[in-house]
């Protein structure tokens, strides 16, 4: 994704950031993220609250034995571009459940959308408050299964599916509570140039960033489920 300006001043003289990564975060402290956390519950079914959750460094039987290759795969091709899909490899159905018709759902729709926003305006990118919600997932990582998710981006099967302004985002309605004795439990992390940069999930937590920046979450233990909204949002 690029970005209107190369630098952008700072609070401190003389320093800049660099083609900043930018990123929304906000934590909504009210009893919304337990009505949704309920409502998923009730209406997705078990393979659904699984999407997209793997168990890091094993072969996932269940995933490959119902595979089915959905791109035109070739033994020799070219494309006008050096980025590699690395979300392909890990692309899950949506269950669309932020289009479910209930008044919570849609309160947190116009949060995800207003951070969007917000973090657009921050940005100096021009928009008329015409952004889509395209897709999106509602996860439950269970308490003792430790699954994660792999490091992974939503770029798609080929670059050129890419929209000039897209982001992914992921909203939270329970941590989970994990267990204390291991600091990793179902932390989310973005992987930046070699580094890791971790941040621990809250309940009613709303995060937003570039679509392609690399992503990852570690292996989850608990006393109850792990639940997210994650969506992908573009203009």
């Amino acid at each position: 994704m690029k970005f209107n300006q190369p630098l952008i001043e700072t609070a401190k003289s003389n320093i800049f950031y660099l083609a900043p990564i930018p990123l929304y975060k906000r934590v909504f402290d009210d009893t919304v993220s337990d009505s949704v956390y309920e409502l998923g519950l009730e209406l997705l079914s078990p393979q659904q609250k699984r999407m997209g959750q793997e168990l890091p460094g094993k072969y996932d039987n269940e995933r490959q034995s119902n595979y089915q290759i959905n791109y035109n795969r070739q033994d020799e091709w070219v494309e006008e571009h050096e980025l590699p899909p690395i979300g392909s490899r890990f692309f899950t159905p949506p269950n669309d459940f932020i289009e479910t018709d209930n008044e919570y759902v849609n309160v947190i729709k116009r949060r995800i959308k207003a951070g969007f926003y917000h973090l657009l305006d921050s940005l100096d990118i021009k928009h008329e408050k015409n952004s889509k919600i395209t897709e999106s997932w509602l996860q439950y990582y269970e308490p003792t299964s430790g699954r994660g998710h792999n490091a992974h981006n939503h770029c798609r099967w080929h670059h050129s599916e890419a929209k000039p302004i897209m982001f992914s985002g992921g909203y939270y309605l329970s941590d989970g509570e994990p267990i204390k004795d291991h600091p990793y439990s179902g932390i989310f992390a973005f992987h930046i140039r070699g580094m890791k940069y971790y941040i621990r999930p809250k309940k009613g937590m709303l995060l937003i960033w570039p679509y392609d920046i690399i992503h990852s979450v570690e292996p989850f233990y608990g006393k109850t489920h792990r639940a997210v909204i994650n969506f992908n949002i573009q203009i």
